[in-house]
């Protein structure tokens, strides 16, 4: 029987998604400063999922609590144009390479769903290629081929949730990430009736080889596919303009979440304005418009609050803190497994770089999925047991110290040693 004071009382399984933990190790959060969070139960973390990426300035940054306060006396929604969104909307337009203009949706899943609608009405297709292993969102489209070996050919589209209807799947294209011959492959078979080519330019912390990206950039623009960059992680983090940015690679569209909202609910599909005005409300009846609307979408508290983060993340040439305290942190990691005598090595970009426990290169989905599942699952239990909390992914944020770091090395260095003598490398 369920205590009726378990989180697990009214909110079924006590988790909002996916990720829930042990009965010894869940907890309620309280509160956060910094890059520290605190539960009910007195319990103090360095935090490494930073609520899943959005706190980029750790917690109750003064200047992101100070705009959203500010925002909040002068109204919290309007369900019309209002001049924060007007300012988030110029300011992703002025740093962001393929943003001519904007649409503001209410979470990343939704930019994705909606950037996926624009390419179909776009280009009177049907089909859209993803890669195996990404993760889009929760929406039909892209709950497929996210486990190694499920989809990850053109034969079988298997859909990874139940509630999907298999008709929807067939529109769904898997293949490998950083194979390039294998989507060329592809669209060449396909190529007429695909919309889009859908892609996390570094999927989820996997990195592109040298020319995929502008090998893909080419395959659309010869097969009339659009390109579609999900940069709700990497948009603001990697480089002020995204992934897009860093690696020179312009799509006709893109995704963006977490950062632009400064920890409140935001997301955008930036891009092509040619594309975008296709949801233009009142727009010619030729078979091209589409719906975009949601009561939520340009709310001014959200751009307020990611006004204020962009704003510190500019001033304080925010991608490049991260990429030093990540990659002092990573190299941390790697001393303690050395140590150890262990493989292991963190992938990624360092602001948000993921430990995997390897011997061999991880370059796609499936050579990842050989790596130790069960180590690196344990291992974030083991770093929970010892104050630092982690999932799947590490997040940097520009807050974190060296005390924070010095107690994540300590609390590494044991948990990996507990990984290793309860025999999960083997």
């Amino acid at each position: 029987m369920v205590s009726p004071d378990s989180p697990d009382a009214h909110i079924p399984g006590g988790v909002f998604g996916s990720v829930g933990y042990p009965p010894d190790l869940a907890f309620v959060a309280t509160h956060g400063a910094g890059a520290r969070m605190w539960s009910t139960d007195g319990r103090e973390f360095v935090d490494y999922v930073l609520g899943s990426g959005p706190l980029v300035l750790g917690h109750a940054h003064p200047r992101v609590v100070e705009a959203i306060q500010r925002q909040a006396l002068a109204g919290t929604h309007f369900y019309s144009m209002n001049e924060p969104a007007l300012r988030l909307a110029s300011r992703i337009v002025e740093h962001v390479p393929c943003a001519e203009a904007v649409k503001f949706v209410g979470d990343g899943a939704q930019a994705t769903f909606y950037a996926l609608r624009l390419a179909r009405a776009f280009t009177g297709r049907t089909k859209i290629v993803k890669f195996e292993g990404a993760y889009h969102g929760h929406h039909d489209y892209v709950q497929h081929g996210l486990s190694a070996g499920d989809g990850a050919n053109t034969v079988e589209r298997k859909a990874n949730s139940a509630g999907i209807p298999p008709e929807l799947s067939k529109t769904v294209l898997v293949v490998p990430f950083n194979d390039l011959e294998a989507v060329t492959r592809l669209m060449e078979v396909e190529g007429p009736d695909v919309a889009a080519i859908l892609i996390e330019p570094i999927q989820r912390a996997i990195m592109p080889e040298p020319g995929f990206l502008a090998g893909l950039r080419a395959l659309c623009d010869r097969t009339g596919a659009l390109l579609i960059f999900d940069e709700v992680v990497s948009g603001f983090r990697l480089a002020l303009g995204g992934a897009q940015e860093a690696f020179g690679v312009t799509p006709d569209l893109c995704a963006l979440g977490k950062i632009i909202g400064g920890g409140l609910p935001m997301a955008a599909v930036a891009g092509r304005r040619d594309v975008l005005e296709l949801s233009l409300p009142g727009r010619r009846d030729d078979g091209r418009s589409i719906y975009l609307s949601g009561t939520l979408n340009g709310n001014p508290l959200s751009a307020a609050a990611g006004l204020a983060m962009t704003d510190v993340l500019i001033e304080e040439n925010g991608p490049a803190k991260l990429h030093a305290i990540g990659a002092a942190i990573a190299e941390q990691l790697r001393d303690c497994a050395r140590r150890l005598s262990i493989p292991f090595t963190m992938i990624g970009a360092p602001a948000y770089a993921a430990p995997v426990f390897v011997e061999h290169p991880v370059r796609d989905f499936a050579s990842y999925a050989r790596s130790s599942q069960g180590a690196a699952r344990q291992f974030c239990l083991e770093m929970m047991k010892r104050g630092v909390y982690v999932h799947s992914k590490w997040y940097v944020s520009t807050v974190h110290t060296e005390d924070d770091i010095a107690k994540t090395r300590a609390a590494a260095f044991e948990a990996m040693r507990a990984v290793r003598d309860a025999g999960l490398l083997q």
